[in-house]
């Protein structure tokens, strides 16, 4: 009878091996460590509210009593018990936050990071009633804690806070002709403009409703009145503007004029 010689290689029977111990070594540390996690409470909570704005509508105090108010004492109740999902909706339902994020961290915390939303415009209607517009084209109550410095709307406003979001539009819907914005949406066009132009966004105190229903802006320096007219062709008249401001007011003076007008094509109209 012929003998057959069985070749091994060692070395991969080596490999194979070892391959099996890291696997099975992974799994039982993972399963140690959610063992661990499930057992694990809560030591504390670290609140972490973005004020990098410099907004203070929402002060750590302010989560942390909503929080208890939900929720009750957090602290020494197990990890696993806490509902992240439900307590990131209700966080996300204070109106002065954007987005609330919630997450536990391997040595027992309980980590909430809070965004706050970013006002563009105070709107001060013809009731009195005053409101916010944040650049997302969300509605926000006023404060108690903290005034937002940004331009404040007036005039012939007679919208109540009654909407939760503003329509965002596109540049071509705005110049449809058959589009109609409401007075809220014009407002908020105009002004989130102003919010993302470093220029005017120092420059720009008031957005007047005239009794037409037109635009009128006023200034921080001088004594002006800007006849804007309406939301469309924002760059157009803004670009206008700060060509007359740069050739212009700063060489002859701020209070030379006391209309701007910024309506007409391809011309700046100015009246003293």
């Amino acid at each position: 009878m012929k003998k057959f010689k069985v070749n091994i290689d060692w070395k991969k029977v080596f490999r194979i091996g070892l391959r099996v111990l890291i696997i099975a070594g992974f799994l039982a540390s993972v399963g140690f460590t959610e063992h661990r996690r499930n057992e694990m409470q809560c030591k504390k909570i670290i609140i972490n509210v973005d004020d990098s704005l410099g907004n203070s509508f929402v002060q750590q105090g302010d989560i942390e009593q909503l929080i208890e108010d939900k929720f009750g004492k957090i602290t020494g109740k197990p990890l696993t018990s806490i509902n992240i999902s439900l307590l990131e909706k209700i966080i996300d339902g204070n109106p002065f936050v954007l987005k609330a994020q919630v997450f536990s961290t391997v040595d027992g915390n309980l980590i909430v990071e809070v965004k706050q939303r970013t006002p563009v415009v105070r709107v001060i209607n013809a009731f009195n009633e005053s409101f916010y517009i944040d650049d997302c084209g969300v509605l926000m109550p006023m404060n108690d804690q903290f005034s937002a410095h940004v331009p404040v709307a007036n005039g012939n406003i007679f919208n109540r806070e009654t909407e939760q979001r503003i329509r965002r539009v596109t540049e071509k819907e705005i110049r449809d002709t058959t589009f109609s914005p409401t007075l809220l949406e014009k407002i908020f066009m105009v002004s989130n403009y102003v919010h993302n132009q470093e220029f005017w966004n120092a420059q720009i105190e008031q957005i007047f409703i005239n009794i037409a229903g037109e635009i009128e802006l006023i200034p921080r320096v001088g004594n002006q009145t800007i006849l804007f007219g309406n939301e469309k062709d924002l760059d157009e008249k803004f670009n206008k503007l700060y060509t007359l401001y740069k050739e212009g007011l700063s060489k002859t003076g701020w209070n030379q004029y006391k209309t701007i007008n910024v309506t007409f094509k391809d011309q700046v109209v100015c009246s003293k």
